[in-house]
């Protein structure tokens, strides 16, 4: 008898994990493994197709490129503004919603939640039709009198793409953020302001540590999600806010070269992993890793 408990108590953790293993397998090793395989293929004669020998050639042309480095920069570029805005804007709305919304609380969370639900096309052509040439920004300016004629710099640019970036992305960070300063007790700041900590030194020694690494984890959230998006550049972006996204999608879908995708797709995750353990290093030098919330 104490046999088949033994063995019960062995097997139970197995079958439980069975389906989050088979999930992960399909969904990310599987797919990881399929990309590694047409990297090192050579392109074949007719598009899409891909046959030996096995060569790095596609991951030597990807990096050598000129054409790829510029569009690695808008995309880094574009990453780290829609990230850093997403996280500055999300950290009060958050501090807010824990500390001072009171009886509003649960309204402001349904309706920041009710946005994620919309869809990603329909808030991206929300923001090409406020910010285009007959649009609803440039309609009123004109109405008001402040401007002469429609402002053309507000579309197809870098700045239209990270606007509409930080809006998709907005409800997630403000969730995330919000969910990170529960466990943080109003008593450490009602202390701080005890002895005499103004309201720039309760958040500068107080607030920001306890939140550094959720605000981390939300900053990598939103620069990988947002320098690979290839979706928003196409509406928003034009000749000027293309980034490196876009043209790994091409590579798969028009030109069909799949050795050149797959080693653009990869050499991307491999700069993403980079980034997630260099702010990984930053935290744990600064000593914020270890952190404990105080209830």
């Amino acid at each position: 008898m104490p046999v088949h408990r033994y063995e019960h108590r062995t097997l139970g953790p197995f079958v439980l994990t069975l389906p989050a293993i088979v999930g992960i397998v399909l969904l990310f090793v599987a797919p990881f493994f399929t990309f590694a395989v047409y990297s090192v293929l050579t392109a074949g004669i007719l598009p899409f197709q891909a046959d030996v020998p096995v060569t790095l050639e596609a991951y030597k042309h990807f990096l050598s490129a000129g054409v790829n480095r510029t569009l690695a920069r808008n995309s880094a570029w574009t990453g780290f503004f829609a990230a850093i805005t997403t996280v500055v804007i999300s950290l009060p709305v958050a501090f807010w919603l824990r500390y001072a919304a009171g009886s509003r609380r649960n309204l402001v969370l349904l309706l920041v939640t009710a946005t994620i639900f919309a869809s990603y096309l329909v808030r991206i052509y929300a923001w090409r039709s406020m910010l285009g040439q007959n649009g609803v920004l440039n309609s009123a300016l004109i109405s008001i009198g402040a401007i002469d004629a429609p402002l053309q710099f507000l579309l197809f640019n870098r700045f239209a793409v990270t606007i509409a970036l930080v809006h998709i992305f907005l409800p997630y960070v403000v969730l995330l953020l919000y969910a990170a300063l529960g466990p943080v007790s109003i008593n450490l700041l009602e202390a701080a302001q005890d002895l005499g900590a103004g309201v720039i030194r309760r958040w500068t020694r107080v607030v920001l540590p306890l939140v550094a690494a959720p605000a981390a984890t939300a900053f990598i959230f939103v620069f990988i999600l947002s320098a690979s998006d290839y979706v928003t550049p196409q509406f928003l972006g034009g000749t000027k806010g293309i980034m490196l996204g876009v043209r790994i999608q091409e590579s798969f879908l028009k030109t069909g070269d799949w050795p050149a995708g797959a080693a653009g797709a990869l050499t991307m995750l491999v700069a993403f992993l980079l980034l997630y353990l260099l702010v990984s290093f930053a935290l744990r030098l600064l000593g914020l890793r270890s952190l404990r919330f105080v209830s």
